[in-house]
């Protein structure tokens, strides 16, 4: 028998890795002479990079760049074979910011593009970009201005436009974009699928949360829509796909001002894995994440995973420490059976925290002793 196991992390808990690990001491116990390989996944998200890093011979670099209200971070991304994997919230994250000083309306992307900038120069060639965290809402704007445009409004002095000015842009000049920039692939990688505007739009669905009062969505949002036209007519791209919205419109000046490609994390993360070689003779993969709910059939790990594995003809099974999700109206029907720790007998919260890994592994020799295969 030949058994993959590709989890997520358990928030809060346990690494993918050590997920990965629990299940595989489960899998062993009940099968011994089976191969198991164990493959951390992640969606893009939070983890992705650490994740990267255990898997892929990558080097750290390090450096000041302008942080979302313009005082200097440290920030870092990783780089190997000319291939550079940047998450945006080392730049412009909401952890940079206490609650009281959050405002989407006044935070920039520019440190996402000084990040961009020394990896090009450094010789980066294929970049991605993990989008999440933010605690911006200027479309990318600040990461183009690092880059070298120039953004005009009714004056003759050049501006970098925020959330809450975007919408004064009138004329986008690209005459000092650094070369390297159009040499290079840039992939925009996001757990969500927002689009850009409307009511599943960036500013209606985040921003809230990253600071602004419900008397400002409207003024941000009318912003944002204004310069997704500026945008659009800038650079002869639609910016109204689905992604376009993550990380406060991010997504969308990628597309736009990179040429960017806007791709789901866990299809990103599962080429990066190479997760379809691991995936070839599988008899059963065992995939999970923290908790299993109504995101999970939306470009999370155990969807993404799950869909693969039964196109290789592998029978799916998931765990997780919580599952709110019903299964069987789930939109998930490439898992065969779904575990959780909250679920078991006796289980209360704080025995499932004290030692997440012991529960998880014998939760799983449980389910695959009464596993039919």
């Amino acid at each position: 028998m030949r058994i993959l196991i590709a989890p997520d992390k358990f928030k809060g808990s346990l690494t993918a890795r050590e997920v990965a690990a629990a299940i595989g001491r489960g899998a062993r116990r009940v099968f011994p002479e089976a191969t198991i390989i164990e493959q951390p996944m992640a969606d893009g998200g939070e983890g992705s990079l650490e994740l990267l890093q255990q898997i892929l011979p990558l080097q750290t670099y390090r450096l000041e760049v302008t942080g979302p209200l313009r005082k200097k971070v440290m920030a870092e991304y990783l780089m190997g074979e000319g291939k550079a994997f940047i998450e945006v919230a080392r730049a412009c994250g909401l952890q940079h910011l206490p609650p009281h000083r959050r405002d989407p309306g006044r935070t920039t992307t520019i440190g996402v593009g000084m990040l961009i900038e020394d990896a090009l120069a450094r010789g980066a060639r294929d970049i991605s970009l993990f989008l999440g965290g933010s605690a911006t809402n200027d479309c990318g704007a600040g990461m183009a201005a690092a880059l070298g445009y120039r953004f005009f409004g009714n004056r003759p002095e050049d501006f970098v436009p925020t959330g809450d000015s975007l919408g004064y842009v009138l004329r986008i000049d690209d005459a000092e974009v650094m070369p390297a920039v159009k040499d290079a692939r840039f992939t925009a990688v996001c757990d969500v699928d927002n689009p850009l505007l409307g009511d599943r739009g960036a500013t209606m669905v985040y921003a809230s949360q990253k600071g602004a009062k419900l008397t400002d969505l409207p003024v941000l949002e009318e912003h944002m829509e204004r310069f997704s036209g500026v945008l659009a007519q800038f650079s002869g791209t639609s910016v109204l796909v689905p992604g376009s919205g993550a990380a406060g419109g991010l997504g969308a000046g990628i597309r736009a001002f990179l040429g960017g490609d806007i791709q789901s994390g866990i299809d990103r993360m599962m080429e990066v894995t190479g997760l379809e070689k691991w995936l070839i003779g599988a008899d059963l993969v065992i995939t999970g994440e923290g908790c299993i709910d109504d995101q999970t059939p939306h470009g999370k790990v155990v969807s993404g995973v799950a869909g693969r594995a039964q196109h290789a003809g592998a029978k799916v099974l998931a765990v997780a420490g919580r599952c709110t999700l019903d299964q069987a109206a789930s939109r998930m029907p490439d898992v065969h059976q779904i575990a959780a720790l909250m679920d078991q007998p006796g289980m209360t919260i704080e025995r499932s925290m004290g030692d997440t890994a012991l529960e998880l592994e014998g939760m799983v020799v449980g389910l695959l002793r009464s596993l039919k295969i």
